[in-house]
């Protein structure tokens, strides 16, 4: 996805495999960007004789999309020891722990100056 996302212009299955350097067939590549276009991830358009694929979202939007998914299901099952595993992971990261705590006190005032209206 990275390299559809940083190209100027939908790549062919030829592209991307020239972009993704390492040992992969072709025939993976292809079917991988042809599944990704049947789950309406990539848009994939006829050109000549092969197709060319670029991403449906921005990235930023695909992310938050997915994420937001992610991170629901696992509360939802499992409650407070995904936050508390989440929250563990972040504390190996001084900044990124920081960012959480900046983040939940921002939500907080959100949260209370709606109330107040």
């Amino acid at each position: 996805m990275n390299i559809l996302w940083e190209a100027e212009k939908p790549l062919k299955p030829q592209e991307v495999l020239g972009k993704l350097g390492g040992d992969h067939a072709y025939t993976t590549i292809m079917t991988v960007l042809k599944r990704m276009a049947d789950k309406k991830i990539l848009k994939r358009e006829m050109c000549g004789k092969a197709f060319e694929y670029c991403p449906c979202l921005e990235k930023e939007v695909f992310v938050k999309k997915n994420l937001s998914a992610i991170y629901g299901n696992l509360v939802n099952d499992f409650g407070g020891l995904a936050i508390s595993q989440f929250v563990d992971e972040l504390k190996n990261n001084k900044g990124d722990l920081e960012l959480l705590k900046q983040y939940v006190e921002d939500s907080t005032k959100s949260n209370e100056s709606s109330k107040t209206k």
